[in-house]
């Protein structure tokens, strides 16, 4: 696989945009959205930013570069969310790594630091997940869950949920449930309000 900008250096902490989906629910790009002025693409790594220096996007070539980030592939194209995140562990310049999903305009940088201080304050964890289900999505993942990733999608199996019963996992709960709210359908930019 080529990429088209080097990743960055080492870090404690690397974070990892998946928007690579088709978004045929949404009929439209979701990444490419208008959210408070800007993509929901740019909101969304803007806040990323503001936990770590290496901030990627997982997409297939093409497609974002223009943003100004390491744009990653999926190393097994068409694998959905598990492939995405196979590529972002297996290219991760740090241990723990933020992986969000593109459709979450409301979470917060808050929040996404609760996530990471309860992954760094315990060594066993290979995933700190959020909400009520878990969202693997919206989550810090340890570079040695990489290995269950490969296995899970060796067997064929693609759904990201099923593989957290292998995982070494906690999962946390926001006050305010809302900031997990995702877009898949024109109707849910309206129920936020958007």
């Amino acid at each position: 696989m080529n990429y088209p900008l080097p990743l960055r250096a080492p870090t404690a902490l690397a974070a990892f945009l998946l928007a690579g989906g088709a978004s045929r629910r949404m009929g439209s790009d979701k990444a490419l959205l208008p959210f408070g002025g800007k993509t929901l693409l740019e909101h969304l790594t803007g806040l990323l930013l503001t936990l770590t220096p290496a901030v990627h996007i997982v997409a297939p070539s093409g497609r974002y570069e223009c943003f100004g980030f390491p744009v990653l592939a999926d190393l097994r194209p068409h694998c959905g969310p598990l492939g995405g995140i196979e590529a972002a562990l297996s290219h991760s310049p740090a241990d723990w790594n933020l992986i969000l999903a593109c459709d979450l305009p409301h979470i917060t940088a808050d929040w996404l630091r609760t996530l990471t201080k309860a992954a760094w304050a315990d060594p066993r964890l290979e995933i700190v997940t959020s909400g009520e289900p878990p969202n693997p999505l919206a989550a810090v993942w340890h570079r040695s869950a990489l290995s269950e990733v490969k296995e899970a999608l060796d067997g064929g199996e693609l759904r990201v949920r099923d593989l957290l019963n292998r995982l070494s996992s906690k999962t946390l709960i926001p006050q305010d449930p809302e900031i997990l709210a995702n877009w898949n359908r024109p109707e849910d930019m309206q129920k936020l309000g958007c």
